[in-house]
């Protein structure tokens, strides 16, 4: 099999008009942005429309009814030998982006070239560059009419950038047997940064606290219970407690974790207009980032036994040092409870033996000429536990730059999609 190299003109072009839809594409839906992931997935069939008219790639867009505007992508190369390998994971949807909120110094939904191959634009790196060098490659293989040895799945996905909802996303697209060649196989996951290999994820799971207070007049504080701030210091000793119960350990070190376990909180909402009233309701928002080492269903009851027994606390006056005042002259109280949000995700370990990883490794070390530096990270990933557990050699990877993820002025550089590209091609050349 002779080389290929990234086509730009054309990984440029599909980019493009992948960022050019990212309003379009913005994912949250609590704030009412519900991602078309349709539009981008049909960029990237027009441009392999030659090769699946000729049968070269077999192409599905898979959406449940009632989501048709939200569909994946599964595009399959057969190959000459037995066995698959995957490419998986790389998405449509992006995080959201408000360029005056953020101070975001250029638009975020077209894409820049600047100088020394700078790409700017929201979805660059997690995760439109990803879809476009797949696309690259896919449509490199049909123009060359070069088939690898094990049958290529190329996965593009919808809903990443939130949590699972019956029928979208990968989950879906398993639901639909569409995984099945890949149960054993080695699967690479394209949606991380920095080359890596990313060795290790985390779990997540969505919490929610519910403070009650008293609300009244600022002046009279005797008569209140401030929720305000019975919230943050609930939040803050509830953190206490999660670092001290599920502090680092070896194994993240031999997994090289960046950050250890977390739970942290992240939005709060108070129906509180006026700064001479106190709030009697505030809502807590925020996560848990579990490294694979943890169960998430024994972190989740623990954690929800320990706000129990904080508001017993407060029923028994037995109050935290340093709190605010949880209870009125007359008598009522504050309350807190907490509760997660849906099944959470599993974080995974990958196989350190795994001639997948192995492979991984000597891809990028024939392409970079320097050895891989593994690491692993406390972002999620959807369904890599249940692949693993299914036999698959799941191994992580990508070619943006880490510390753009979800950030405003988000960016990566031409020269590490083209190394991913060819990293690939290293990869379907070697198994």
């Amino acid at each position: 099999m002779s080389a290929l190299t990234l086509r730009e003109d054309r990984f440029l072009d599909v980019l493009r008009r992948l960022i050019a839809l990212t309003p379009r594409l913005q994912n949250n839906l609590e704030a009412g942005l519900v991602p078309q992931e349709r539009l981008a997935a049909q960029v990237v069939l027009d441009t392999l429309a030659p090769h699946i008219a000729s049968g070269f790639i077999h192409a599905e867009a898979l959406a449940s009814q009632g989501n048709e505007s939200r569909v994946s992508l599964v595009l399959t190369v057969n190959g000459t030998g037995e066995g698959a390998v995957g490419f998986v994971g790389a998405h449509f949807d992006v995080v959201p982006a408000d360029q005056v909120a953020e101070g975001w110094e250029r638009s975020p939904f077209e894409l820049w070239e600047g100088p020394d191959g700078v790409l700017y634009g929201r979805g660059v790196t997690d995760c439109l560059g990803h879809v476009a060098v797949a696309t690259d490659l896919l449509a490199q293989l049909a123009e060359a009419n070069v088939r690898p040895r094990r049958t290529l799945k190329v996965v593009l996905i919808a809903n990443e950038e939130a949590g699972d909802l019956p029928g979208l996303g990968l989950s879906y697209v398993a639901e639909q047997g569409r995984l099945k060649d890949l149960v054993g196989q080695p699967v690479y996951w394209l949606d991380s940064a920095n080359f890596g290999p990313t060795v290790g994820t985390a779990g997540n799971s969505v919490w929610e606290l519910k403070v009650t207070g008293v609300g009244g007049h600022s002046g009279m504080p005797q008569n209140c219970v401030n929720a305000l701030e019975l919230a943050m210091a609930a939040s803050l000793e509830l953190g206490r407690w999660f670092h001290a119960r599920y502090p680092p350990n070896e194994d993240e070190k031999r997994w090289g974790f960046l950050a250890t376990s977390s739970l942290k909180a992240t939005v709060m909402e108070a129906a509180n207009t006026k700064e001479n009233k106190i709030p009697g309701d505030v809502v807590v928002k925020g996560d848990v980032r579990l490294t694979p080492f943890h169960d998430m269903a024994e972190v989740r009851r623990a954690t929800e036994d320990f706000v129990r027994e904080l508001d017993a606390r407060l029923e028994r006056g037995d109050v935290p040092a340093g709190w605010p005042r949880t209870r009125t002259e007359d008598g009522r109280r504050g309350r807190l409870s907490l509760r997660f949000q849906g099944g959470g995700t599993e974080g995974i370990a990958c196989r350190l033996d795994s001639p997948g990883l192995q492979a991984l490794k000597d891809a990028m070390k024939a392409v970079r000429g320097v050895d891989a530096q593994p690491f692993s990270l406390t972002g999620s990933l959807p369904l890599v536990r249940d692949l693993q557990r299914q036999g698959c050699d799941v191994q992580i990877t990508g070619f943006g730059d880490m510390k753009y993820y979800h950030a405003p002025n988000e960016q990566a550089h031409l020269k590490d999609f083209r190394q991913g590209f060819s990293i690939l091609w290293e990869l379907l050349a070697r198994l």
